[in-house]
């Protein structure tokens, strides 16, 4: 395949039935191919199957693992907690595979995922669950701990990764109070629904929720692959890569980088995604080593933390 310039590239990708085609919607424009909704992208990765989605630490979960897990979440939510499109569900955890089996089955029965900053102080965690008006708090023990004496009458909790010691007042269980195989419930919303509020820095005051809907979401996502895609038609690869795509999440999923670009792209594309723990650059070296990672996406500074390791000499960092 010859190079071609940006211009050129771009109308490739994105004239009349090319794979990201570029419509126009009334005063906008939007990507012709996209799902109506976030539960369509997700339902794609039950044809994965047995595939790699997850790895978190020495733990494996396969795109079927994952979706029941969706679909056992998405039902707990409708049944128990009575979920209904444009309820707000919060999310507070540091990334685990349940964030993201969360955030996948609230979005799939209409529910408005408020991914919440995992660093916030109790106040700022009652701030957000008023501001957002969230009927549920699904966190981690630390956060839950953080949000005990904070937490709204109104609001459920559910308790993520709880370890031993008793459950925080206000808390179920997640494990206690899931149907296993439960199904995933019916849900009408489309693509102009909201879908997730990501809260500002807060940085000059208090944080400000930036609601996204749907099909925002899903546009935002389809233009992060039509740029790696103009990259590879304006400089073709001398040969196909000799690994599949994978990425490693380094960055938080409260934040939009983790969420869209890394995480719903490997939802979307049947991607393995490995989780961190939290950011050690030799644990990093490690996984990426083991795992044949592909693709890396975080601030300069990690790349730097990379590369000033003593352990980067040492390890095979190749499938970059």
């Amino acid at each position: 395949m010859a190079e071609k310039t940006w211009n050129e590239a771009v109308a490739a990708l994105t004239g009349a039935g090319s794979p990201f085609e570029i419509v126009e919607d009334g005063a906008l424009k939007r990507f012709k191919n996209v799902p109506p909704t976030l539960r369509q992208l997700f339902d794609g990765a039950r044809e994965r199957g047995e595939e790699t989605f997850l790895v978190y630490e020495d733990e494996q979960w396969s795109f079927r693992d994952a979706m029941a897990r969706v679909d056992e979440i998405a039902a707990l939510l409708v049944d128990r907690y009575g979920v209904s499109p444009g309820d707000r569900v919060a999310i507070a955890s540091r990334n685990y595979p349940e964030w993201i089996c969360a955030f996948a089955a609230a979005t799939s029965v209409g529910g408005v995922a408020v991914c919440m900053n995992a660093w916030w102080t109790p106040d700022e965690i009652a701030y957000g669950l008023e501001d957002s008006g969230a009927s549920v708090l699904i966190a981690d023990r630390e956060r839950a701990e953080r949000a005990v004496s904070v937490l709204p009458s109104t609001t459920r909790g559910v308790l993520i990764r709880g370890g031993d010691g008793e459950t925080p007042e206000g808390f179920e269980r997640l494990e206690d109070v899931l149907t296993p195989g439960a199904a995933m419930p019916e849900a009408a919303f489309g693509a102009d629904s909201d879908a997730t509020i990501l809260y500002t820095s807060g940085t000059t005051g208090r944080p400000k929720g930036a609601v996204s809907t749907h099909g925002a979401v899903l546009n935002a996502l389809t233009a992060f692959a039509c740029r790696a895609m103009v990259n590879m038609v304006m400089r073709p690869p001398a040969e196909p890569h000799p690994y599949p795509t994978s990425f490693i999440l380094v960055v938080p999923l409260f934040h939009v980088t983790g969420l869209v670009p890394v995480m719903l792209s490997c939802f979307a594309a049947g991607y393995k995604l490995v989780m961190m723990y939290k950011w050690v650059p030799e644990r990093a070296l490690e996984l990426i080593e083991r795992e044949r990672i592909t693709t890396f996406v975080g601030v300069p500074t990690m790349s730097w933390d990379l590369l000033e390791s003593p352990e980067f000499a040492q390890r095979d960092t190749s499938f970059f």
